[in-house]
């Protein structure tokens, strides 16, 4: 907790190699704004033994059904420490599964879905009732996804335009069993999302589903 553990935070260093601390501001989608960090656990805290040294998908909780996107998602690297606006993944779960899990969640489509319910903070009881389609190692998408998923984390440019991101997308309404009609309406709920790159997400949609 950012105020309750605040004595175990010492200002970043410069040149740290220390543990940052991440808030969720810092996160946007598949992507973890570490230079953005103001603070570091002290080496001697107790936070350095709380805390797993283990990549981790997190979740912002402040969220708005307003805002451009609601559901935010990105893997957190190992040595970080997030404070208690973002929510993470206790279970120790192989990093290609997370990134699947770190795709679909950011995906319109879960954003769809929990936006219905949002008030200002994306909940764990909100997160709970999520449906996410369970996509196995064998399944045929599985590879896309985590590949995906990685390139637009580890991507230089705004995740939103490489064609990763709208493939994605596109697997995503597929996996969720999505019509052309249903997804535009989705993407339609995403006013202040640039026209072009949901049109770019439709038209991938459409493309898979009639190569498949």
């Amino acid at each position: 907790n950012a105020s309750d553990d605040r004595e175990l935070f010492v200002p970043i260093a410069p040149d740290s190699v220390g543990r940052p601390v991440i808030e969720g501001k810092q996160i946007e989608p598949f992507r973890v704004a570490i230079a953005g960090s103001r603070l570091e656990v002290r080496p001697s805290a107790m936070a350095n033994l709380r805390v797993p040294r283990r990549a981790r998908l997190a979740y912002r909780d402040v969220a708005s059904a307003t805002n451009r996107l609601t559901l935010i998602a990105a893997i957190v690297p190992a040595r970080a420490v997030t404070t208690h606006t973002l929510f993470c993944l206790r279970t120790s779960l192989p990093l290609p599964r997370q990134r699947v899990l770190c795709a679909l969640l950011n995906s319109y489509v879960a954003n769809y879905l929990i936006r219905l319910r949002v008030n200002t903070h994306v909940t764990v009881s909100l997160m709970s009732r999520l449906p996410v389609p369970v996509v196995e190692p064998a399944h045929r998408l599985f590879t896309r996804l985590t590949v995906c998923a990685e390139a637009l984390a580890l991507g230089t440019r705004p995740a939103e335009e490489m064609e990763e991101y709208a493939e994605i997308q596109a697997i995503a309404a597929h996996l969720y069993g999505l019509s052309p009609t249903h997804f535009e309406h989705v993407l339609s709920t995403f006013p202040l999302v640039p026209r072009e790159i949901r049109q770019r997400a439709l038209q991938r949609f459409i493309n898979l589903i009639t190569t498949h």
